[in-house]
């Protein structure tokens, strides 16, 4: 039988960031990948407009998933 254990470890952005380059290049290109196939998420119409209504801009306004994952390998060297 096997055991399992889940420990909750508070990051900042930085430090995930940190910890990615330590990966080895293939390990940061799979989880660049899979991060990539989340970008196909859909938002209901009413959580559309509560982000609306609470940043009080339009959402067309920012990156999506795959656009932001550029910027940030750009940024950091991934």
């Amino acid at each position: 039988m096997s055991a399992s254990a889940h420990i909750n470890i508070p990051l900042s952005f930085n430090q995930i960031i940190d910890l990615i380059k330590q990966l080895p290049k293939t390990q940061q290109k799979k989880l660049i990948s899979l991060i990539q196939e989340q970008d196909e998420f859909v938002l209901s119409d009413k959580q559309v407009q509560l982000l609306d209504k609470r940043s009080k801009t339009s959402l067309e306004k920012y990156l999506s998933a795959g656009e932001s994952l550029k910027l940030l390998k750009k940024k950091h060297g991934l």
